[in-house]
């Protein structure tokens, strides 16, 4: 039934070649006009499992807070004094600020939320603050702090913003609640003693900006990022030397922007690559004419359309893992063109007749790749049972992809080399084609193929113990960029901040706000706990910028205790300051009166205040903090070492059970570890699946068990040569690779099944035979999916580079033994005179 459809399909091929080439060539410009616009995905987050409860409880933590979704700019000086580093800051933070692509900028954290801080400052004060506003809050104090004004105005060190600051703070008030702060806030090599984000050197600085657009529109992430560097160099340039003084970026939208600029990079790179070897390759194994180069381009050119235009439709958007769908299809999709001009070529320039040729190449090496082409795309296929969303898509694109690129050989591919036989005859005979290493083969195999074997078998053995070194990375930086300018600035901001590894977090959801402010107070005790049992590394929580309420009763209770409530009203307060600055030869500012009344009122407010009103500060800091129509609280860990090692976890998770059923324990250490095992058993299970997928089809194809078992000896034999080779040479399986050997078996399986497929038609009694008939054609067809999966390596992204590596031992190893054992094997155990 196969051979008869093939042969009406060669009929059909053979009467209309120009117009069913023309029609093929029409469809793919339409295709390819679609697929030109089609997106990608930049985020990693978007190839993982999607139903995972571990990570949905992540993704809603970044839902509601956003934490990897904002920009971190850091400004660093070669200059020993930071005046020039502090203009920079405040003047890129101002242009910032009025940029209409910027919600908010946070560049002193004495600035932003000023006036909430100012109101309320009494909270914020600790009990050594207390007793310094106690004493400071007499004649004699204020006499003594006017003082130290004058003295700090007329040192010749002093910054030119002191002298507005001492104006509108004339008792530093601002002083006592920055040293509370520092004293409650762990700031690693943090400076906050200005407000501005300093190390201790002031030699570096931060600005974090909250971006109005989402990290998901890749044109408003590229435009924002154009627009930071065009402001930053213009203030560079009007404030400093651009000699001396550097910014760098980090943060979700840095390394969205980024992974933007190297996934296309890396896609147009890889594509052009694999298509460049794959067409030299060609030229190099057959010199063949220029046209015939151009029937190869030109079915590869529809191929990659159709295949591209179905992934639009299917998910409108190419992901990390999809995006190097048109590289891998190069190489194995080219496999099918080289056997059937080989095919078609021959038999035509045999008989010189276009029918005949065509149905001999059709119902010959037709068949043999239809089954190739099916185990291929099953083995993609069988990749769809992993959770993780990039595999999955991955395995539906490149299967349908392989199964497109089949029907673009047996019909349009088939077409054009039937119209230039038709029209041009001379130049589809053209060249001559390359031995490539067959013959060699051939002969060793003849000669040595029992040693062959021999050989094989103690390579399986030493395998079977590589494998046993294999280990499994189920670390992020696994999977992302390497050689990333973002990551040495985030590294740099590591060292900065006293931290180190990937953070985790704590949420914390209630139904109402009074329990929302027992669990705040929960969650701080708890964290002090973790710091001093040095359980973590680092705690910030809203902590940061509002004492929980607990330490603000404290507060307000040592307040009444020394007496400051009513201790003074405004306008008497407001005299004193006022008469002592004119003493000393100050002039008041104009916002005095108002500023006393602001120190007095808040004095006498003796009440908590609540994380509702801090939210309605619009304070951008607090939101990453505190959820207010969510009523969620987030707290943020960092590893007291390098990482989170496994019992470090499960303390921790076993901490926050006992906080309460509303807190949860989230971040990629975590849902990293629970879907490890996952992805293991998925990946064995698409390896299992696509090994009976490719088993039946050979079966379905030869009819014989004798020969499908061994057809699947050298694919089964390669694939467990690839898995110890890592071992032995220290390779790790990833989220990514580790579903790398089912589409080992894919294609690997192709190429027994042409070497059986001429064993078979030559109805020879030696396996070398077959190796001299098509192991040319083989060799082309595994150094061409050499290029393609190699093409990977050079990616930016290491889980895709990884894939690549683990792709190309597999190719090596499936040829090795297709070659090398596979015909010692038909040699002994093939029977021949039976019909395929």
């Amino acid at each position: 039934m196969l051979e008869s459809w093939l042969r009406r399909l060669a009929r059909t091929i053979d009467a209309n070649p120009r117009r069913i080439a023309i029609a093929c060539l029409l469809a793919a410009l339409l295709a390819a006009a679609v697929v030109v616009r089609i997106p990608v995905t930049t985020e990693l987050l978007d190839v993982m499992p999607g139903r995972a409860p571990a990570i949905v409880a992540f993704t809603d933590f970044l839902r509601d807070f956003g934490v990897l979704n904002g920009l971190v700019i850091v400004v660093e000086t070669q200059e020993t004094s930071a005046e020039t580093l502090l203009a920079v800051v405040e003047s890129l933070g101002e242009r910032l600020s009025a940029s209409a692509a910027v919600a908010s900028v946070d560049y002193n954290a004495l600035r932003s939320g000023f006036r909430f801080v100012a109101e309320h400052f009494p909270v914020y004060l600790d009990d050594g603050a207390v007793a310094r506003l106690s004493r400071r809050l007499t004649p004699g104090g204020i006499q003594a702090q006017i003082t130290r004004n004058r003295e700090a105005l007329l040192s010749p060190v002093a910054f030119p913003f002191e002298a507005e600051a001492i104006g509108k703070d004339p008792l530093d008030i601002r002083a006592l609640v920055r040293d509370s702060l520092v004293t409650r806030v762990s700031t690693g090599a943090l400076d906050l003693s200005t407000g501005y984000y300093l190390d201790r050197s002031h030699r570096l600085a931060l600005l974090m900006v909250r971006p109005r657009g989402s990290t998901r529109d890749l044109s408003f992430v590229r435009s924002l990022e154009e627009e930071v560097r065009r402001i930053a160099a213009e203030v560079i340039a009007a404030e400093g030397d651009p000699r001396t003084i550097r910014v760098g970026l980090a943060g979700g939208y840095a390394r969205a922007a980024e992974a933007v600029a190297v996934i296309w990079q890396d896609m147009l790179l890889s594509f052009g690559v694999s298509l460049v070897l794959v067409v030299f390759l060609l030229w190099a194994a057959f010199r063949p004419s220029i046209i015939v180069i151009g029937v190869f381009v030109a079915t590869l050119f529809a191929a990659l359309a159709w295949t591209l235009w179905l992934a639009y439709l299917l998910y409108g958007t190419l992901n990390i893992v999809t995006s190097i769908v048109a590289a891998m299809l190069v190489g194995l999709f080219v496999d099918y063109n080289i056997h059937v001009y080989q095919r078609f070529r021959e038999s035509f320039r045999a008989n010189g007749r276009t029918a005949q040729a065509l149905e001999t190449t059709l119902t010959g090496t037709g068949k043999a790749i239809l089954s190739g082409a099916l185990t291929t795309a099953l083995s993609f296929f069988s990749v769809v049972v992993t959770s993780f969303r990039g595999m999955h898509e991955l395995g539906v694109v490149a299967g349908c992809g392989v199964l497109v690129c089949l029907l673009a050989t047996l019909v349009f591919m088939t077409a054009l080399l039937t119209w230039l036989a038709q029209s041009r005859p001379t130049r589809l005979l053209a060249g001559r084609p390359v031995d490539l290493g067959a013959g060699w083969a051939a002969r060793l195999v003849a000669r040595r193929g029992g040693a062959l074997t021999i050989g094989f078998v103690l390579l399986v053995a030493i395998a079977v113990w590589g494998a046993t070194l294999v280990r499994f990375d189920a670390s992020l930086e696994s999977l992302g960029l390497r050689d990333s300018a973002v990551q040495a600035v985030e590294e740099t901001l590591q060292r900065v901040l006293g931290r180190s590894g990937e953070p985790l977090f704590v949420v914390v959801r209630d139904a109402d706000d009074g329990q929302i402010a027992r669990d705040f107070d929960a969650l701080d005790r708890q964290g002090a706990r973790w710091r001093a049992q040095g359980t973590i590394g680092g705690f910030a929580s809203a902590g940061l910028l509002l004492p929980p309420p607990s330490r603000q009763r404290q507060t307000l209770a040592r307040l009444a205790a020394e007496g400051l409530p009513g201790r003074f009203d405004g306008p008497g307060l407001a005299k004193l300051v006022r008469t002592e600055m004119g003493r000393q030869g100050m002039v008041a500012d104009a916002a005095l009166d108002g500023y006393a009344a602001g120190i007095v009122r808040a004095l006498s407010a003796g009440e908590v205040v609540g994380l509702a009103e801090l939210a309605r500060t619009q304070d951008p800091r607090a939101a990453y903090y505190y959820h207010h129509d969510r009523r969620a609280l987030a707290a943020h860990l960092t590893p007291p070492g390098s990482g989170w090692d496994r019992a470090t976890l499960s303390a921790l998770e076993a901490d926050v059970r006992l906080l309460g059923a509303g807190f949860r324990l989230v971040g990629p250490a975590v849902f990293l570890e629970q879907i490890r095992a996952t992805i293991l058993w998925e990946a064995g299970l698409a390896v299992v699946l696509s090994f009976a997928a490719n088993l039946c089809i050979v079966r379905f194809h030869f009819q014989n068990w004798r020969r499908v078992w061994l057809v699947m000896v050298p694919v089964t034999v390669g694939a467990i040569l690839t898995v110890g080779s890592m071992g032995v040479l220290g390779m790790r399986f990833n989220f990514f690779n580790v579903a790398g050997i089912a589409l080992i078996f894919g294609f690997g399986v192709d190429y027994g099944i042409y070497l059986m497929q001429a064993h078979v038609e030559a109805n020879s009694a030696c396996g070398a035979d077959a190796v001299r008939s098509v192991g040319g054609g083989v060799i082309l067809c595994a150094v061409t999916t050499l290029a393609s999966c190699g093409s990977l390596i050079t990616t930016h992204y290491r889980g895709l580079a990884s894939i690549g590596a683990v792709l190309c031992l597999g190719t090596l190893f499936c040829l090795a033994t297709t070659l090398l054992l596979l015909p010692p094997l038909m040699g002994r155990f093939g029977k021949t005179g039976i019909r395929p």
